[in-house]
């Protein structure tokens, strides 16, 4: 939701490609960005894959900010990203919505943001942070820009009933006006 006030859109990767290292924040214009992720199938069997390949690089890198590059913590930096997306299950169907989590027949959302959040304590990877900087980056950037997108994507509704009246109030006005003339 943070994101969203910001102006920052969740999308799967431009090229389909299911390389985890494959993330990203792209800018688009002046105002908006869109954190690019890869889609991932969530069932139970993967996301004991992802466990066990995210065991992996925890147990064969010593320190992901001295590794050779930033594949060697592309698990742990997109787990961590995507659980950093998620704190409800809402959340979680926002990501299906988006096709960043496919296939209906994996787990459920309570099931995703579980799994998600019982891994928000892994180590930190240098795509994480490179995420992490980008989107602070992005927001120092674009301070004022920001807050004038977040007022108005707070308060769409009210804006909306808002001109909407004005709109009504400008044809009754007019039409009294008209009426009047030929009185």
């Amino acid at each position: 939701m943070e994101l969203a006030e910001s102006g920052i859109t969740l999308t799967p990767n431009k090229n389909n490609t299911t390389e985890l290292s494959r993330m990203g924040l792209h800018q688009d214009g002046t105002l908006f960005a869109e954190l690019y992720l890869a889609p991932l199938s969530l069932d139970h069997n993967r996301a004991s894959y992802l466990v066990n390949m995210a065991a992996l690089e925890l147990c064969t890198v010593r320190s992901f900010s001295n590794a050779p590059d930033e594949e060697a913590s592309a698990v742990c930096s997109y787990i961590l990203v995507l659980a950093m997306l998620v704190n409800r299950e809402e959340d979680v169907h926002e990501l299906r919505a988006r096709d960043l989590l496919l296939g209906g027949g994996g787990l459920t959302d309570q099931q995703a943001l579980s799994f998600f959040t019982s891994l928000q304590g892994l180590r930190r990877g240098r795509c994480y942070l490179r995420i992490m900087r980008d989107i602070e980056r992005y927001k120092e950037e674009r301070r004022m820009q920001i807050k004038m997108y977040s007022f108005f994507h707070n308060n769409k509704r009210i804006i909306a009933a808002v001109v909407s009246a004005l709109g009504a109030l400008g044809g009754i006005t007019s039409t009294l006006q008209s009426i009047r003339r030929t009185i």
